[in-house]
């Protein structure tokens, strides 16, 4: 893609901070999701979760971390 982010030291402190301040379930949700490309629905049973919650759990982790990353690689639009 055209909004190629380069991956500095300084985003990956960030990205590592911002992941400390989710709750274990969103950490969770959201590695399993992004990284692993896990189905809502194996998340949550990996969870013991309903579906919704699993849903809802990434949408927060994805929030927070686009909070936390904004300042430094600004808004990619």
């Amino acid at each position: 893609g055209a909004d190629r982010v380069v991956y500095s030291t300084q985003v990956q402190v960030k990205l590592e901070s911002a992941m400390g301040e989710l709750t274990p379930q969103e950490r969770t949700a959201f590695v399993m999701r992004h990284f692993e490309g896990q189905s809502i629905e194996d998340i949550g049973h990996a969870l013991g979760i309903a579906e919704s919650a699993t849903k809802n759990s990434i949408f927060r982790a994805v929030q927070k971390l686009r909070r936390a990353l904004e300042p430094v690689v600004g808004v990619a639009r």
